[in-house]
């Protein structure tokens, strides 16, 4: 699976709590294995999403910062 093939869910303008709900929600409807982007301006997010990552199953790939402050954050949907 690419990057390009990844799922996206924009967080931007949540914070913490509100952003891994949205997340939460969205990966109801992906299928396991499934790559997400997950995208944030909340700083928190740096260290909220992988420890959420360790807590679900879920893959937490990596996090990448834009030039406008966006934080990327990679993870893959646990297998069932």
């Amino acid at each position: 699976m690419t990057e390009a093939e990844a799922v996206t869910v924009d967080n931007r303008g949540m914070l913490c709590a509100q952003g891994i709900l949205r997340l939460m929600r969205a990966l109801v409807s992906v299928p396991p294995g499934q790559l997400v982007r997950v995208l944030s301006s909340d700083p928190a997010a740096e260290h909220d999403y992988p420890a959420w990552c360790r807590n679900t199953g879920h893959e937490f790939l990596r996090h990448e910062w834009t030039a406008d402050g966006v934080i990327v954050s990679w993870l893959r949907k646990r297998a069932a």
